[in-house]
């Protein structure tokens, strides 16, 4: 369920352009085999902050098959990104349809556990996107901070899990606002949005976008 209200939501459905054949055939492969990827709102959103920060290099945290890497990589003037994936199925795919898309050269898919190779990277880093393993955002942060500048902007996708990180722990959760997010996984993106709210590195917040995503900028 969107965490938005259902007529806001439809109303937002609406507006979405019509995407491109490569862009198109990623979301039914995504709805026919229940593959995770952003809303496309967060893709738009991510576009735009590309478009307008230039980045030389963005670290993505989780390909999957590269659909939130395509809105991206099209939106990029003269950077690249490296994204990270560890399902060898996920990188071939990904590969292929960024090489169809004409963005394969713009992208380096590094396969591998993120908390793994993150440490081995080049930065540094002018925008971070972490879209993986939901438990583990805060260690892929702490990894990525090293790697980080001044102006460095910070995206997280999920945080409010479907609206479910309003339910406490022993909450049960109603189907429609994602009763397939588990405690432990509500609990730990609580702690990551109180965290980053507080936090002396970041400055940002908590934007009700797509399934909800933490926007914030080095301090």
């Amino acid at each position: 369920m969107p965490i938005l209200d259902e007529h806001v939501s439809a109303y937002l459905h609406g507006l979405r352009p019509e995407r491109s054949p490569v862009m198109a055939e990623m979301e039914e492969l995504a709805e026919r085999e229940r593959i995770p990827i952003v809303h496309w709102e967060t893709g738009r959103f991510l576009a735009t902050l590309v478009a307008a920060l230039d980045p030389v290099l963005v670290l993505e945290v989780g390909t999957a098959i590269g659909y939130s890497t395509l809105h991206m990589a099209e939106a990029l003037q003269s950077g690249r990104i490296l994204t990270i994936e560890r399902e060898p199925q996920r990188v071939r795919e990904a590969s292929g349809f960024l090489g169809r898309a004409g963005v394969g050269s713009r992208v380096e898919i590094v396969e591998g556990d993120a908390l793994e190779v993150i440490d081995e990277l080049e930065g540094p880093f002018d925008l971070v996107f972490l879209d993986a393993t939901k438990g583990e955002y805060a260690e892929y942060l702490r990894m990525a901070e090293p790697k980080t500048i001044e102006r460095t902007v910070l995206v997280i996708d999920n945080v409010l899990m479907s609206g479910s990180v309003a339910f406490g722990d022993d909450a049960e959760v109603p189907d429609e606002f994602g009763s397939w997010w588990g405690p432990e996984q509500r609990r730990s993106a609580r702690a990551l949005n109180s965290e980053l709210i507080d936090s002396d590195v970041w400055l940002g917040g908590v934007l009700p976008i797509g399934d909800g995503v933490i926007f914030a900028t080095r301090r």
